[in-house]
């Protein structure tokens, strides 16, 4: 396997493109030169480097000390490290993906393509050594874009449905209303209403007799 020391800016700093790459921290024993010219032999010290490949090229690659800048920028992938687990991938599995054999995946994961995101921005350069490459990658597109905007949808519909809820939950919070009798204004010059007087009860005859 050929390593190249390439520089880090070669690569996009974006998110979306970060996508497209294939990422693995791991130890590497560097020489201390200052150390070993001291004690008058090899001195190595264990060093954090970071390789970072393009999806569609096999061989080619980037090795270098890993900086601080790249484990901010690739957490996850320092985090599958440290824990001895496969670095992850971004996005949808070819090995999964409906529209091609799993033949086909297999063969673009031996040029380090691993997901439906990596298939779509492949370069023209990559791509053309690939047989039925230009179209692949065009279905690969049109499966971002109409995934995009199905998801898109299902978000602003589960949104509403927050919402409303939501508003359901304060409408219940609120204070329900109390209805007070109106207090009727005794008019001038008017009669008062005099409550009528309970019927007399009639008194009962007594059963004894003289």
């Amino acid at each position: 396997m050929q390593t190249a020391e390439y520089n880090h800016e070669d690569f996009t700093n974006t998110a979306e493109a970060d996508k497209a790459l294939m990422v693995r921290f791991y130890y590497k024993d560097v020489e201390n030169k200052l150390e070993s010219k001291a004690q008058g032999r090899p001195i190595f010290k264990e060093k954090l480097y970071i390789e970072i490949r393009i999806a569609g090229q096999r061989d080619v690659q980037a090795a270098r000390p890993a900086t601080h800048s790249d484990k901010s920028r690739f957490p996850r992938h320092l985090e599958a490290f440290e824990k001895r687990v496969e670095p992850p991938t971004e996005g949808m599995p070819l090995m999964e993906w409906t529209k091609i054999t799993r033949s086909r995946a297999e063969e673009l994961t031996f040029i380090n393509v691993k997901t439906v995101e990596q298939l779509a921005s492949m370069k023209d350069s990559n791509i053309q050594t690939i047989q039925g490459g230009y179209s692949l990658r065009d279905q690969a597109v049109q499966w971002l874009k109409a995934n995009s905007a199905e998801t898109a949808d299902r978000e602003k519909e589960e949104l509403r449905e927050t919402i409303k809820a939501m508003q359901a939950q304060i409408n219940n919070l609120q204070p329900k209303s109390v209805v007070v009798p109106a207090v009727v204004e005794p008019i001038e010059g008017a009669a008062i209403p005099v409550p009528v007087a309970p019927a007399a009860v009639p008194k009962r005859k007594s059963r004894r007799t003289n």
